[in-house]
């Protein structure tokens, strides 16, 4: 059999067409990408990209909850960058990264969308940390002082007292008359305490305090006073400022109920005077 010169090899015929993705699409899954991780990439088409990231984000998802790793400051400072770090890698992947059926999106637009990730990713940590049961509180007094300083940010875990009960020393965050205070709880319900001369006894036995602070002249009835019964369910706090502190030694202050307490104090984020990360447990 003789072969034709003047033959045309025939053109393989394409199963299905797939138009090329444009840079409008891109430009949209990029955005989308920070908002939830792999969404992007599934409006391109890219499933594994997708499932990847997906996967990345719920792991760091449980890791605020339940594992509830924001418990310390490592922790913290580890989960922030992580969401931070697999949201605008997920920007950047979905208009940078090109594949057969798509060119790259705009170079310059990493200027819009990288801020855009951070600002997101901030808000995501955010919002798992509150799901979590933590909250950042701003210290609005100088009474814990030298222990946390005025304007100080801390961490408090607001779950601590729902299946636990406050201890000597717990350093908590309550509300009272409408305010937030923070104050050191030295005696709980059933606790005999009084004061000697600024010193305070719980049960007959004076306690060690070595993170107290005199720098005033109290009142005479904040040096002595007592021995008085703290009533079941109750707390008595003293500011670690003690000579300022208006706190239960006070009589129009008094003990803290159980239920007026916000959370327990974990540790200091952010400070005047640098002490980050400084354990308050």
């Amino acid at each position: 059999m003789e072969n034709d010169p003047s033959a045309v090899p025939a053109s393989p015929q394409r199963t299905e067409d797939q138009p090329p993705i444009g840079r409008k699409r891109r430009i949209l899954a990029a955005a989308v990408s920070p908002i939830l991780p792999g969404a992007g990439h599934w409006l391109l088409g890219d499933k594994r990209r997708a499932v990847l990231f997906l996967a990345l984000f719920l792991v760091l998802g449980l890791c605020f909850w339940p594992l509830r790793v924001p418990k310390s400051f490592v922790g913290l400072l580890f989960l922030m960058w992580a969401v931070m770090l697999v949201c605008t890698v997920a920007a950047w992947s979905a208009l940078r990264v090109s594949s057969a059926s798509s060119t790259r999106g705009p170079r310059w637009w990493l200027l819009f969308l990288m801020p855009l990730a951070l600002l997101i990713s901030f808000a995501h940590s955010n919002g798992l940390l509150r799901v979590a049961g933590f909250q950042i509180f701003d210290v609005p007094s100088t009474g814990m002082q030298p222990t946390v300083l005025n304007a100080d940010q801390i961490m408090i875990d607001l779950r601590q007292y729902r299946d636990a009960k406050p201890k000597p020393h717990d350093i908590v965050v309550f509300r009272k008359d409408g305010l937030f205070f923070i104050k050191r709880a030295v005696a709980v319900g059933g606790d005999r305490i009084e004061s000697k001369a600024g010193v305070l006894f719980v049960n007959g036995r004076p306690l060690e305090e070595p993170y107290v602070q005199h720098l005033g002249n109290p009142l005479p009835e904040m040096l002595d006073f007592g021995p008085t019964q703290i009533p079941p369910g109750e707390l008595f706090v003293v500011g670690d400022n003690r000579d300022v502190s208006r706190d239960s030694r006070l009589p129009d202050f008094g003990p803290v109920g159980e239920q007026n307490l916000v959370g327990k104090a974990l540790y200091v984020i952010r400070s005047t005077s640098h002490r980050y990360g400084t354990d308050l447990r």
